[in-house]
C-alpha cells in the first residue's frame, strides 16, 4: 500500500509559473512510493479544477469547496457552484472550508456563514469535511468555534488540515472522532509542538499530506513542493512514533481511505 497525500493543490499558479505538470508531478510521487492524491480546491475555479483531475487520473480524488479568507467576497451563486461541484463521481470531501482568524477577524461572521452552508453540503452527500482552521499563535479561539459548529451540525466525518499546533488542540478533535492530518512542517527544527503532539497523538488517529506547493519539507524547504516530497513526512513521523515508514504510510493510507469512503 503506497502513501495518500490527502490535500494537494495540483492547479496552484506555482506550477505553471514553474513549467511543473501534473502528469509529472504524479509520475514522480508514485516512484517514490505515493499511491493516491486528493486534489484540494479553494474556491470555485480550483474545485472545478480538482473535479477534472480527479476525472482524468485514477489515482487522484478531489475535496471542493471555498476557503474561509474568501468568505465576505462570495456570492449564492458560488455556493451553488460548489453544490453542483459535489456530486461529481471523486469528491471525497468538502474543503478547504473552515475559520481563519490569523490575519483579520472583521469578517468572522460572514467566514462562520460560509463555513455553515458548505457543512450542510458535505452532510447532504455523506461527505468528509476538510478544515482549514488558522488562528494567531498567541489564541485558539478559531479552534473552539470550529468545534463549536461542528458539534452544533453534528458532523461525524471531519480532517483537521494542516495541523501545527500541540497535542491539546488535536485532542479536542481527536476526542470528536476526527483526523488530524500531518504536513512537512512535523520536520522542522522548530516544530516541536507539533512534534510532540505527533508522539503523543494514536497513529490511527492520523493522516499525511503535502499542502503541496507549500510548507516543503526538510530536506527541501524553501522549494517547491509536491507529492513526491511526503516521504519525508512519513520518515519524521515514523521516528517520533517509533515505527517503520511501512506502517505508518500502511496506516495512514487505511485512515484515509476510509474517511473519503473509498474502502
Amino acid at each position: 500500500m503506497g502513501i495518500f497525500d490527502t490535500h494537494t493543490h495540483f492547479s496552484d499558479e506555482k506550477y505553471k509559473k514553474e513549467g511543473i505538470e501534473v502528469v509529472d508531478m504524479i509520475s514522480e510521487a508514485k516512484i517514490n512510493g505515493v499511491s493516491n492524491f486528493c486534489c484540494v480546491g479553494y474556491d470555485v475555479r480550483s474545485s472545478t479544477a480538482a473535479v477534472r483531475y480527479a476525472f482524468k487520473y485514477e489515482e487522484v480524488y478531489c475535496a471542493v469547496g471555498i476557503h474561509p479568507n474568501d468568505a465576505h467576497l462570495i456570492k449564492n451563486t458560488d455556493i451553488e457552484q460548489i453544490e453542483l461541484l459535489a456530486y461529481s463521481e471523486k469528491a471525497v470531501a468538502i474543503g478547504e472550508i473552515g475559520l481563519d482568524y490569523y490575519y483579520s477577524t472583521e469578517h468572522i461572521t460572514r467566514q462562520k456563514e460560509i463555513f455553515e452552508k458548505q457543512i450542510k453540503i458535505a452532510l447532504d452527500n455523506d461527505l468528509t469535511v476538510m478544515l482549514h482552521i488558522r488562528d494567531k499563535d498567541d489564541s485558539d479561539k478559531a479552534y473552539h468555534d470550529t468545534l463549536e459548529i461542528l458539534t452544533k451540525m453534528k458532523v461525524k466525518k471531519a480532517i483537521v488540515h494542516c495541523f501545527t499546533r500541540g497535542y491539546n488542540i488535536a485532542e479536542l478533535f481527536i476526542k470528536k472522532g476526527y483526523l488530524i492530518s500531518i504536513p512537512g512542517v512535523v520536520t522542522f527544527a522548530n516544530a516541536t509542538e507539533l512534534q510532540d503532539a505527533v508522539k503523543k497523538m494514536s497513529i490511527n488517529s492520523m493522516l499525511v499530506e503535502t499542502d503541496a506547493p507549500y510548507l516543503t519539507p526538510v530536506p527541501n524547504r524553501g522549494k517547491i513542493n509536491t507529492s513526491k516530497e511526503i516521504v519525508y513526512t512519513v520518515e519524521k513521523i515514523a521516528k517520533l512514533k517509533n515505527l517503520s515508514k511501512h506502517d505508518v504510510t500502511d496506516i495512514t493510507t487505511r485512515n484515509a481511505k476510509k474517511i473519503f469512503g473509498i474502502i
